[in-house]
């Protein structure tokens, strides 16, 4: 996880209702005028008539208050981000879709240093690309279980939701309203104790960081905690809820039972295949498993398993042979 102090930029969130833009200081309106001797000069009523006193003072005494306000509230020093309990009643800071509002520059950047996936695409695929991501995060909201919030925390995982989704027409995900990032593993009571890495569950998605970044940067062996719990939730979203469903993601998928079924008897009576025991234990967990290597040994999928390779490109649309 990124420490502070490094490269790495800190996620700044515009406040609203906040400025922190400096007051520039102005003329003085409050003007006072010099002693008059009235023995020795005498006001002349059409010069300076007592309504015209009146609406002066009253102008400078205007100007002095609203002056003083501005300058104590620029004083005012700025409150930390509140923490809110999230809908576990766990304690996190908050940021809401329209606080994470990054531009194209920084999506590119940040994508461009740190995502395989997009280094890959062309020109056009990551204006394409950025635009789907912020539209996802407009629509959720980030819970960062941690003292240390990076801008890179929202993008990356949402560029895990992007990739896994690029090739259909729906991609928002739109059960999940809840993103959830930890530290490190993170601690579920039920059904069992236990301690995670990842978890969809709920309306919420929930990751660990390190275990996070530790997929980016491997990008070849088959294991990214971001694309196996979008592909979680992609499946979730379309068999469970049955709402904003991919109709070719839904219709193709047959066949991914149908081959996936093979292989996945396969690789049970192997010592060992190409997927982990982990992949072995439910059918879920062995299409998860399959977007790993999709996207992370394609080339090894299809040699072994043509026919589950190519189930998996007509499901996602993609290619990356």
């Amino acid at each position: 996880m990124p420490q502070p102090g490094s490269a790495t930029t800190t996620l700044t969130i515009p406040n609203k209702t906040d400025s922190t833009a400096a007051i520039p200081a102005g003329k003085c309106y409050a003007a006072y005028p010099e002693k008059i001797d009235i023995k020795q000069q005498v006001l002349n009523r059409a010069q300076l008539p007592p309504v015209g006193i009146i609406l002066a003072f009253s102008f400078i005494i205007v100007r002095i208050l609203m002056q003083v306000k501005k300058e104590t509230s620029n004083h005012t020093p700025r409150r930390r981000k509140q923490i809110f309990s999230s809908p576990d009643n766990s304690q996190a800071f908050k940021y809401t879709g329209d606080q994470l509002v990054f531009t194209t520059a920084e999506y590119h950047d940040i994508l461009s240093k740190h995502s395989p996936y997009f280094r890959t695409i062309t020109e056009s695929d990551k204006e394409k690309f950025i635009g789907r991501a912020r539209k996802f995060i407009s629509q959720k909201i980030f819970y960062i279980h941690s003292s240390n919030s990076f801008k890179e925390m929202p993008v990356l995982v949402t560029a895990s939701a992007i990739q896994l989704s690029f090739g259909l027409d729906k991609y928002l995900y739109p059960h999940f309203k809840y993103i959830h990032i930890y530290p490190e593993e993170f601690l579920r009571t039920h059904p069992e104790l236990c301690f995670l890495q990842g978890n969809v569950s709920g309306n919420s998605i929930r990751l660990s960081w390190k275990h996070f970044l530790k997929g980016l940067q491997n990008n070849t062996d088959g294991q990214d905690v971001g694309l196996h719990e979008m592909a979680h939730a992609l499946y979730y979203q379309t068999f469970v809820t049955e709402t904003h469903v991919d109709k070719d993601f839904r219709n193709f998928f047959d066949d991914f039972n149908d081959d996936g079924n093979k292989v996945y008897l396969a690789e049970q009576a192997m010592e060992a295949g190409l997927y982990s025991k982990y992949a072995m234990q439910n059918f879920q967990e062995f299409w998860a498993e399959s977007v790993e290597i999709f996207f992370e040994k394609p080339i090894l999928l299809r040699e072994k398993y043509p026919d589950l390779f190519e189930a998996m490109k007509n499901i996602l649309n993609q290619d990356l042979s």
